[in-house]
């Protein structure tokens, strides 16, 4: 097959003309340039089947007097593809166009699903360059991806949605490439010199001098007029129609915005909450001294999620994230998030945080949204690495805000060229559908979607110092941190104090639980495992938490490590704990060691583990002679493991179990070994050691 490719290759340089046409004088290729029109002008797909729009189009056939279009037969000339899986098409029509573009024609391909990645690389519509499946059939760098599925591809999105769109619906799909590189070259160079002349035009609209410009002041008073007062800042949540509808409105005048700061031009693309504060929330606001969402409705909106966002982030790439966000977790159109930026009236808002957390409108607002929090993290630019907000103090302040919350749900967003990677603590309402339905499913897509998300992120995430963290305005930075030190507000916030390890501790915490699964899921190297350790550490260290709910459900692989890393996250003071075991292989080794390493001051206890074959009434006997002394109440989920009936039905109390225990023992069934050592602290005492086993 190699062979036969270079042959072609040679052909196609020595020869232009068809074998059937050698006779006559050398036929060279003309398209018409109306095949430019129908490929380049019309949106529609070009009608490949002939019809009432007067084109013809032919399979390229040896000896149909169409020159250089052969098809799998050596020897005859021109535009093969390599592998003989493309076929050519020729597209002429006889109406007059308006652009120059001629085309040599287009290159057809099938991308199977089941012969894996596509391989193909492309900026633009432009392909880059070529492995897999694409360097099989012979397609070439410089290429332009023109159809995909039968319509026509405007964008390099465009071009990944519908690959994406074949992938997810396991088929394969057609592309047909446009292969005549100078036609492709011509066009963007006639693209990039009519994007010249528009900007040429658009600069003599001078940017205005300022935000304050009568007639910028005039559209935007135009755009968004007072609509009534909202009580309580915590009802001014703002939903995705309302902040795409100020999206849309800046798109259209932010040509005449500048950054006050640095002068540059502000693009719809690279705005960010700064500027848009700059130029639309804080005019528009000022005349009644109300905040934006007041200015959009005069109904109070309740937030239900609370999004945490640095200021300086891409709006549009928090709108990409916040529409992600509402797809994964299947939210309807009506929610609301609530922002600072939008909620608060910015006239007048600094006596806000001087009352201290609980008094503050973010706590409300966060209190109403059921402390479901979603934190948005940028992506990396040349100037600064991703993740921003965890060096922002405003976004950990906020964050610190849900740490005495014990069903706080944090949601953490961050965007890889521009694609939002949500990691959730659990599974989202359809994960958790796909699970009952088939356990494992909702488990693997989570470990599917959550897979792309950094670990550099996370690495950064649990070294966060609140101290070192940074304001735009500087009185902000004293302000809240005096507000976290809880000592007046008239001097500077100390350098460092307990308050800031308490607050750094809790917050690294808070964020290792949504990292959870995504870093203990992998087995691997040692960076790895120094993560798994610093996870751990940071949950443990957090010795101010009663409440944990921990899932390692299907990590099957390496029961001994998952577990060994479970043992160490258990914060010393904890009250109640949820512990969901399932699927993991486990045995009763694994639930004995679990047992003695359980903070003493355990009250409730809830531990599933559903679908370990090898655990026994052994196993559970010996997990249940670790003395608890507060425990109160107890939950064992113990279907499909290898203990009997009598404990699985009674596994759900306290007493029920112990019970059972104490009537096994009774039967003779099982065997109880005390040994008295020597204490090794405490001179002349002695240490009791308790056993159950089988008894034979």
């Amino acid at each position: 097959h190699h062979h036969h490719h270079h042959h072609h290759h040679h052909h196609q340089s020595s020869s232009s003309s068809s074998p059937s046409s050698s006779t006559a004088k050398p036929k060279m290729m003309r398209p018409t340039k109306s095949a430019a029109q129908l490929l380049m002008g019309s949106s529609s797909a070009p009608n490949l089947h002939g019809g009432n729009n007067n084109t013809q189009i032919s399979k390229g056939r040896p000896g149909s007097g169409y020159s250089g279009f052969g098809r799998g037969i050596p020897g005859t000339s021109g535009f093969r593809s390599a592998s003989g899986s493309g076929t050519q098409y020729e597209i002429t029509r006889n109406s007059k166009s308006h652009t120059a573009f001629t085309l040599q024609g287009l290159v057809k391909h099938e991308f199977g699903h089941a012969l894996g990645e596509h391989g193909l690389v492309w900026e633009d519509t432009i392909v880059m360059e070529v492995k897999g499946q694409a360097l099989r059939k012979g397609v070439k760098p410089g290429w332009k991806i023109y159809m995909i599925d039968n319509q026509i591809m405007k964008s390099s999105e465009d071009i990944w949605e519908r690959f994406q769109e074949a992938k997810w619906q396991w088929r394969s799909c057609t592309v047909f490439f446009v292969t005549d590189k100078l036609a492709i070259r011509a066009e963007a160079a006639r693209a990039g010199a009519a994007k010249i002349q528009a900007e040429t035009e658009r600069l003599a609209r001078l940017p205005f001098d300022g935000c304050n410009d009568e007639r910028h002041l005039e559209q935007v008073h135009e755009a968004f007029r007072f609509q009534g007062y909202i009580d309580g800042a915590e009802h001014r949540a703002i939903s995705l129609s309302q902040l795409q509808r100020l999206m849309d409105w800046s798109r259209d005048h932010c040509h005449r915005w500048r950054d006050p700061l640095t002068r540059l031009k502000v693009t719809i693309d690279s705005m960010t909450t700064y500027q848009v504060n700059h130029w639309v929330l804080k005019p528009a606001t000022k005349k009644k001294d109300c905040s934006f969402t007041e200015l959009l409705t005069s109904q109070k909106q309740t937030p239900t999620w609370f999004v945490i966002q640095w200021w300086g982030e891409k709006l549009m790439e928090l709108l990409t994230c916040i529409k992600a966000h509402t797809r994964l977790r299947g939210l309807p159109e009506t929610t609301n998030f609530w922002m600072g930026a939008f909620a608060n009236r910015q006239h007048s808002w600094e006596e806000e945080v001087e009352g201290g957390f609980k008094n503050s409108t973010m706590y409300k607002a966060m209190e109403m949204a059921q402390f479901r929090l979603f934190m948005t993290l940028d992506d990396k630019t040349d100037f600064k690495p991703a993740a921003t907000p965890l060096s922002r103090l405003w976004c950990n302040y906020e964050a610190l805000m849900a740490l005495d919350e014990p069903n706080c749900e944090l949601d953490i967003a961050s965007l890889y060229n521009g694609r939002p990677v949500i990691l959730t603590r659990g599974l989202t309402a359809s994960e958790q559908d796909s699970e009952v339905a088939n356990p494992g499913t909702g488990y693997k897509q989570k470990e599917s979607r959550e897979r792309a998300f950094s670990l550099d992120i996370i690495e950064r995430a649990l070294k966060t110092v609140i101290q070192h963290a940074e304001t735009t305005v500087p009185e902000h930075r004293d302000l809240l941190l005096n507000s976290l030190v809880g000592k007046g507000f008239d001097k500077p916030p100390p350098d460092d104090c307990e308050q800031y390890t308490k607050a750094n501790k809790r917050l690294r915490a808070l964020f290792a639980l949504t990292f959870w699964r995504r870093v203990v899921h992998v087995s691997g190297d040692d960076s790895i495992k120094d993560l798994q350790l610093a996870l751990t550490d940071a949950i443990r260290n957090d010795v101010w938490r009663e409440v944990l709910n921990i899932d390692l459900s299907f990590m099957n692989g390496a029961a001994n490590e998952k577990m060994t890393l479970l043992t160490r996250t258990l914060p010393p003071n904890l009250k109640e704990l949820t512990l969901s075991l399932g699927s993991m292989s486990l045995a009763d080794e694994h639930i004995v060691a679990l047992g003695a390493a359980l903070p003493t001051g355990v009250e409730e206890l809830d531990i599933k583990l559903d679908n370990n074959v090898d655990i026994s009434n052994v196993g559970i006997a010996n997990f249940m002679t670790n003395a608890l002394p507060r425990l109160r109440r107890q939950s064992l989920s113990l279907a499909t493991t290898g203990v009997s009936k009598e404990f699985s039905d009674r596994s759900g109390t306290l007493d029920g179990i112990r019970l059972a225990i104490y009537e096994e023992a009774q039967r003779g069934n099982l065997c109880t070994t005390v040994n008295l050592l020597p204490n090794k602290e405490v001179r002349g005492r002695m240490t009791y050691h308790i056993e159950r086993s089988k008894c034979y």
